[in-house]
């Protein structure tokens, strides 16, 4: 009987170490696609705000600000950013209002400034 008892706990401990290794490589899967998505977002964000920069008026600039917020707003909400990090996006998105706005009234060089403090600040998040 002990024999049995010896046996029975042996493999529940190899099942218990099997378990233990799939939810570890589950949470460092997670972190890495949690990283990755962090990293694509704030990619987008950085592009959209140089598209605004470069756009001709104030409309397109207004347009790319929009979308670059959506993505700079995506990072935001994501739980392994520093807290620096952080204060750089809050400040991006700030600057990406102020962006969209000036665009849709046409002051397009105060919509291009503020589009390009937008960016410096969110590739700051990138170093």
């Amino acid at each position: 009987m002990l024999l049995i008892w010896v046996r029975v706990s042996e493999f529940l401990l190899k099942e218990i170490k099997i378990i233990q290794i799939f939810c570890s490589c589950f949470l460092i899967i997670s972190f890495s696609l949690s990283a990755c998505l962090v990293e694509n977002h704030l990619h987008q964000a950085i592009k959209y705000s140089e598209a605004a920069i470069m756009a001709d008026d104030g409309e397109t600039i207004s347009k790319h600000s929009e979308i670059a917020k959506i993505h700079a707003l995506l990072v935001q909400n994501q739980r392994n950013i520093s807290s620096a990090d952080r204060i750089h996006m809050a400040v991006g998105i700030v600057s990406l209002d102020q962006a969209i706005e000036k665009g849709k009234y046409e002051a397009d060089d105060s919509a291009r400034k503020a589009a390009r403090t937008a960016m410096s600040h969110f590739k700051e998040v990138t170093k």
